[in-house]
């Protein structure tokens, strides 16, 4: 029997540290056996099967955010079982949340089936049997295994919500699509402090998409108020050098009204055109400073400016010097 621990990769922080465990390490024929024992640690008791006939690999990267454990799993086409057996020998008490990233899986619960593809997600319970096809030579999963006794109360009819597809097209499937990949791709960097916050939200956002209880649905809809108004102060950021940004086209991406976008922001009491302009400026201010090669209009165009007189002004506004002068101080 193999010890997948005596290959983990991780710190002394056991309880706060990513923890990886790469199947390519091991030799061909011993890769499998180790690849089962992950499984059945990071996650519950599994049984796995190869199928296909191309060489083995498998890598997971995981980590426990507050009571929600966190991994990314990337491996070859196979079957995953959850069995009457094995829910005996491990009857843990969770959801598994898993969002696809690449390739397609075939989650089967209770007669129902999802057929997941990049973006899509859907959830299973631990206490059913039930069985995840990897049908694609080559895959990647967003995994949350996350405790019944916090999403379940939150659910409006949970017996019904195993393996049915969630698709990222849906305006609320979207946002929480892009919460679930935020949090794990940046699981390493999060320390105790922010995963309380961060795990709540995300319990509270997930309901709300899958279906919230009438008890619990004024706490949830703040939540993905906050979340909204989040996501869309870093879309905003992240687009600041399109000069075509508008209300409109945030509205068109989140799928709300314009009205909607502006109430979003009244808390951090700038307007969307008060916001954008700030975020230009920096981003300008920033390039002034480090990128001596590029002339100032090159630097104005390429953060969505088009009119160097207003870019120089609102420049001498924000820093209170021309942005020639602010380049050579």
């Amino acid at each position: 029997m193999f010890f997948a621990s005596s290959l983990r990769q991780s710190s002394l922080t056991e309880a706060l540290e990513m923890t990886v465990w790469n199947a390519s390490e091991l030799p061909q024929k011993d890769r499998f056996p180790f690849w089962k024992e992950v499984l059945c640690q990071e996650y519950v008791a599994l049984n796995s099967t190869t199928e296909g006939h191309a060489p083995f690999f498998g890598h997971v990267r995981a980590k426990l955010l507050n009571s929600i454990n966190v991994t990314t799993i990337s491996s070859s086409r196979q079957k995953i079982h959850r069995r009457r057996q094995e829910i005996s020998r491990m009857p843990e008490q969770v959801y598994f949340l898993n969002l696809q990233v690449e390739g397609h899986c075939r989650m089967m619960q209770n007669g129902r089936e999802a057929l997941l593809q990049h973006g899509d997600f859907s959830i299973v319970d631990s206490t059913e049997p039930y069985i995840n096809d990897y049908c694609s030579d080559s895959w990647t999963q967003h995994s949350f295994r996350i405790p019944k006794a916090i999403l379940q109360p939150l659910l409006k009819q949970p017996d019904r919500l195993m393996a049915t597809k969630i698709s990222s097209s849906a305006p609320l499937a979207g946002l929480a699509t892009d919460y679930l990949s935020s949090i794990a791709m940046n699981a390493e960097h999060l320390d105790a402090a922010a995963s309380l916050s961060i795990t709540n939200h995300l319990v509270e956002l997930v309901a709300l998409v899958l279906g919230v209880s009438d008890r619990e649905g004024d706490r949830a809809r703040g939540t993905l108020r906050n979340q909204l108004a989040f996501s869309l102060i870093n879309y905003i950021t992240s687009h600041a050098a399109d000069p075509a940004l508008t209300p409109a086209k945030a509205a068109e991406h989140f799928r709300i009204s314009v009205r909607y976008v502006h109430r979003l922001l009244e808390d951090s009491g700038e307007t969307f055109s008060q916001f954008l302009l700030r975020q230009r400026l920096q981003k300008c201010a920033d390039d002034l400073r480090t990128k001596g090669g590029s002339s100032i209009g090159e630097i104005a165009f390429r953060w969505g400016f088009n009119d160097l007189s207003h870019f120089s002004r609102s420049f001498r506004n924000q820093f209170g010097v021309a942005p020639r002068e602010y380049r050579v101080q």
